[in-house]
């Protein structure tokens, strides 16, 4: 690898520079609760406290596996700085994403340096990416801070729980790098630094994952040459991570796409604006076919990263889901070009240089002092403990240990910082494992439709799958997340257990305090609900819950990924437990194995075929799905290893 003074010189200024601004990040447990970065800190105590036994995550959405958590990545470093340093997880976090936010310039520095060998060039870009925004330039509405410079990836990173994103976006340079060394130089070192970091990326942010396949587009075209390179380092990135991104979790964030804001709908105006797109694509292809590969990547790739923000909010549509969460790409595209073509205009000549030097120097001095003023107004220590959040999550994890709550709005994703006990909600809608939970969820913050029954109706879901109580942010919360339309639907209907700072938990009448019940085998929800308000067979099923004549369950945990079962048990009876159904899950009864199907609501449902005192011993095993995974997984990295040692120097052409 090639090394200069000038090029350490500036990455470790870039760095430094990038310290000074949003040094705060290295030294706070929490700085604001308005994001869902806490939902990643639980996660990342997951990693941290059951890493031994981490394939179930009972934490989010009545339960998934981890996979279905969020992409692993960021929490993973997390646990593991957290277990090195013995630093608590909050900080363990917010130290991993310093870096992840200082390294950010860096990288980008070091890819562009590693292709143009211009140490100049590589700092512009940089210092462009450390101290301007673009996105916040061309629209008013991601204006973050003063002027129209302010500091947007920061306050994406704070405010707006990007976190993961602004990590794959620090990485999604060295992916870039080594690929473009793998097609020039088709070295075995290259290409599996090409394969370990593009899968980085995509274990790290879904959202890093267009924004790579377009780069690695633009680099091929750049180069005319390398695409089947490239195709191979994907295929093979991909099988390296298939355990954590398998198949069945790519189709659940495909069919989940409705439930977030810039949805693909597929309509005439999307598929026009996608041709304009490709046309102008295109045109910028066949118009810059006499530049140097370098300089025809940075005008390809910029118009890239620019395409889904500027057409969703120019215009309000979508080209892929939540296209307007690209505005971290167009910065990082629109600044790469910026930088070359002020590095063409300091290159025209003498007075040019100077004024662009001079104008440099003012805007750079501005813009540091700037972003430093803010990141000092943006990164505050926020006491935890005096929030309204952490009294929630206290009062349940003291009061109601181990027992499934409906916990709302930013409670949500702070209370498994603090506890184990699992949630109705709190997870990312578009991994989500069961689309009758979130329909459930939906129904209760809304009460669409039901009237004066909106009390009644909720409770019907919260009883179904689970819940010992529900939290309701009222009018005077401290909360800035109200989700429920109606706050007050429950009061005088569910008794109050608890009530401060404008937040309240009511207690739901369960008969038993387990996930485990034993019901009629008719009083099953044999079909899924087609809407909140499609209550027969669920009402069934809640009375049957409900009925004294039936047998209590006994369930106990043994780890997240198994539980024991104990139950008196007569014909015609069947036995429901209110997980989440994975086809994974597997139940042996008095030592026979027995199938383990869903209900109509996702849930787990297991004929016994037992009767009198019945013990069943659920667990979850291995699919069929994820041995292939694990197997290729195996391989691709059988394959770095192999090509790494026999691969080692260039292919002939």
């Amino acid at each position: 690898m090639r090394t200069s003074r000038s090029a350490v010189a500036g990455a470790l200024a870039l760095f430094a520079l990038n310290v000074w601004i949003g040094h705060r990040l290295f030294t706070l447990d929490f700085t604001t609760l308005q994001s869902n970065e806490t939902a990643f800190i639980s996660i990342a105590r997951f990693f941290h406290d059951y890493w031994r036994d981490a394939g179930w995550f009972p934490w989010f959405d009545a339960g998934m596996p981890v996979e279905h958590a969020y992409q692993p990545l960021l929490p993973a470093i997390t646990a593991l700085f957290s277990f090195l340093t013995h630093a608590s997880v909050p900080r363990a976090f917010h130290i991993v994403l310093a870096l992840a936010y200082c390294l950010g310039p860096v990288t980008l520095f070091w890819f562009v340096w590693d292709w143009s060998e211009s140490a100049l060039l590589a700092f512009l870009s940089g210092l462009l990416y450390s101290l301007i925004s673009p996105a916040a330039m061309l629209f008013p509405q991601l204006r973050s801070g003063p002027g129209i410079f302010g500091p947007l990836r920061l306050y994406n990173l704070v405010y707006l729980g990007e976190d993961p994103h602004i990590l794959a976006l620090t990485l999604l340079p060295v992916a870039l790098l080594y690929l473009r060394r793998a097609v020039v130089h088709r070295d075995g070192r290259s290409f599996a630094g090409a394969v370990i970091f593009c899968a980085a990326v995509a274990l790290t942010n879904a959202f890093g994952v267009p924004i790579l396949a377009l780069g690695v587009l633009c680099i091929v075209v750049a180069l005319r040459q390398g695409p089947a390179i490239a195709v191979a380092a994907g295929v093979t990135a991909w099988c390296l991570s298939a355990p954590l991104l398998p198949p069945s979790l790519i189709e659940t964030m495909r069919s989940n796409a409705w439930s977030a804001r810039g949805q693909y709908d597929g309509t005439t105006r999307a598929y026009l604006a996608a041709a304009v797109v490709l046309l102008i694509f295109g045109f910028l292809w066949r118009i810059t076919t006499r530049l140097a590969p370098f300089d025809r990547f940075v005008c390809l790739f910029a118009l890239s990263s620019c395409s889904f923000p500027v057409v969703f909010y120019s215009t309000g549509v979508t080209l892929v889901p939540q296209s307007h969460r690209y505005q971290l790409e167009l910065e990082m595209g629109l600044c790469l070009l910026l930088a070359w073509l002020l590095l063409r205009l300091i290159q025209s000549g003498h007075i040019a240089r100077i004024v662009v030097i001079l104008a440099l120097t003012v805007v750079v001095t501005h813009q540091a002092l700037a972003y430093r003023n803010t990141a000092h107004t943006l990164v505050k220590p926020f006491d935890i403990q005096d929030s309204a959040e952490y009294k929630v999550a206290r009062w349940i994890d003291q009061n109601l240990p181990g027992m499934r709550t409906m916990v709302s709005g930013d409670a949500a994703w702070v209370f498994n910082v603090f506890s184990d006990n699992p949630q109705l909600s709190a997870g990312h809608e578009p991994t989500a494992l069961n689309f009758i939970q979130q329909i459930a969820v939906y129904q209760i913050y809304s009460g669409m439709n039901a009237g004066a029954r909106d009390a009644e109706v909720s409770l019907l879901w919260l009883k179904a799958f689970g819940n010992q109580a529900v939290t309701v942010p009222g009018p005077n919360t401290r909360e800035a997340y109200k989700p429920f339309t109606n706050p007050a639907k429950f009061e005088g209907v569910l008794s109050v257990l608890w009530r401060g700072d404008g937040d309240t938990i009511y207690d739901i009448p369960q008969r038993s305090r387990t996930l485990a019940h034993v019901i009629p085998a008719e009083a099953a929800v044999n079909r899924r609900p087609v809407n909140g308000l499609d209550l027969d067979l669920l009402r069934a099923y809640v009375n049957a819950l409900d009925d004294p004549a039936l047998p209590v369950a006994e369930m106990r945990n043994e780890g997240q990924s198994k539980a024991l079962i104990h139950a008196d048990m007569k014909p015609g009876q069947i036995l429901s437990v209110q997980r989440n159904y994975d086809p994974a899950w597997r139940a042996r009864v008095q030592g026979r194995e027995r199938p383990v199907k869903t209900d109509g609501l996702g849930l787990i449902l297991i004929d016994t075929g037992c009767s009198g005192d019945c013990e069943i011993e659920l667990s979850r095993g291995v699919t069929g799905e994820m041995r292939v995974c694990r197997f290729l997984s195996a391989l691709a990295a059988v394959a770095i290893v192999i090509i790494l040692f026999k691969w080692p120097n260039p292919l002939p052409r």
